[in-house]
């Protein structure tokens, strides 16, 4: 009787998945910088460039987010790789749609760079990342169940799902944030600090 877990040759190599991944995250991390312009003052002055700086802090409050998120986008992606040894072709799939939301990153944080102060680009913002958090979950789980994961056992099965649930969760979380009564005058911006959450959940499981 052949194995119910044998994956036929597709020609996928999950190493080359590995390869466009770190391509993608490298461009998108350092795009990420270029939400920051230094400005531009016609007669500068030590306190019309601190105040300069002062107005650039929205900015490089999302670019501080962003980054380290990205960062543990990348470090859970590069996890699941270690487990996953073979590919398919809806596998690859699920990445490249994934990299699409992680590519369009730099443009939700360049959004609340600008206009944080409203609730709009919030939401884009969080709905960007739980696209890009529900389809690393949708990625583990599909690897899981199509035989692509050698060396993983049934507890480790449910812990790891229950792990890639954590940034799904908490985008929503950070959605449902921005609809409480008194952030409109506490600022938008602040909700994306349910993210900083992330790391303790994960040191939890």
């Amino acid at each position: 009787m052949p194995d119910k877990n044998a994956i036929k040759s597709t020609g996928i190599n999950a190493k080359r998945i590995e390869t466009l991944v770190d391509g993608v995250f490298a461009i998108a991390m350092t795009l990420l910088v270029l939400g920051i312009t230094v400005p531009s003052i016609a007669n500068p002055t030590e306190a019309g460039l601190y105040q300069a700086l002062i107005n650039l802090l929205p900015n490089f409050y999302s670019y501080f987010i962003s980054f380290i998120l990205l960062a543990v986008f990348w470090r859970i992606n590069h996890n699941q790789f270690n487990r996953i040894k073979r590919a398919d072709g809806t596998l690859l799939w699920i990445i490249i749609i994934w990299l699409l939301f992680v590519a369009l990153l730099p443009f939700s944080a360049f959004f609340i760079g600008e206009y944080g102060n409203f609730r709009i680009p919030n939401i884009f913002f969080d709905l960007n990342l739980f696209a890009i958090g529900f389809l690393l979950f949708l990625n583990w789980r599909h690897a899981l169940n199509s035989g692509l994961v050698d060396g993983v056992d049934d507890e480790m099965r449910r812990t790891s799902l229950r792990l890639n649930l954590i940034l799904p969760v908490i985008s929503l979380l950070a959605l449902g944030v921005t609809y409480l009564p008194f952030m409109k005058e506490v600022g938008y911006a602040w909700s994306s600090l349910v993210y900083l959450i992330i790391p303790l959940m994960k040191r939890f499981y």
